[in-house]
């Protein structure tokens, strides 16, 4: 939130890197490549909207637009919550994200962008698989599916697993994944 000469140039410089990176990147024969960085809180965005646009977004647009332009797929993840800037990814054109719905009003992300893109699934980490019955499990994803998930869109389902999570969570977890149809 700086406005230093030397901040900017931190940017460009990481800006350059991660561009030369991703020139390795696509020598591959990948279909998409997966930017992971964590913008949201529990609450909130890290930065203010305004202050990610203007210092941000241009950095991922230069990085998205080399993807897209050799035919790749971008993915982006971020944990938090990150509703305000979910209209600028899908500008920069986005094509899977992977955002913690937990921690952000589900329903209104699947009215306002299933379609736009595909969700790659953020399972409840933090009540439900680690706390909730196995039907309790199944209950969340479908919900998630059916929420999220649309042909234009697509959903990927997905589920990340830490010590805390009961055995019988993840073989519900992955019931669900194979039982859902829509």
């Amino acid at each position: 939130m700086d406005e230093s000469a030397e901040v900017y140039r931190l940017r460009d410089d990481l800006l350059e890197f991660n561009l030369s990176w991703l020139d390795r990147w696509l020598e591959h024969g990948y279909q998409g490549l997966h930017f992971a960085d964590d913008w949201g809180t529990q609450h909130n965005l890290m930065i203010p909207p305004r202050i990610w646009r203007s210092f941000f977004k241009g950095a991922y647009a230069e990085m998205f637009a080399k993807v897209k332009a050799a035919g790749l797929d971008v993915w982006f993840h971020s944990d938090g919550q990150i509703y305000d800037i979910l209209p600028d990814l899908v500008e920069l054109g986005v094509d899977v994200l992977n955002c913690q719905t937990s921690v952000m009003d589900c329903g209104r992300i699947g009215r306002e962008f299933a379609g736009k893109l595909c969700f790659r699934t953020d399972l409840n980490r933090q009540q439900i698989m680690p706390y909730a019955s196995p039907s309790q499990v199944k209950e969340h994803i479908f919900e998630l599916f059916d929420t999220l998930g649309t042909s234009e869109g697509g959903i990927v389902a997905c589920g990340e697993i830490s010590e805390d999570v009961p055995l019988a969570n993840i073989w519900a977890m992955y019931e669900a994944f194979v039982e859902y149809t829509y």
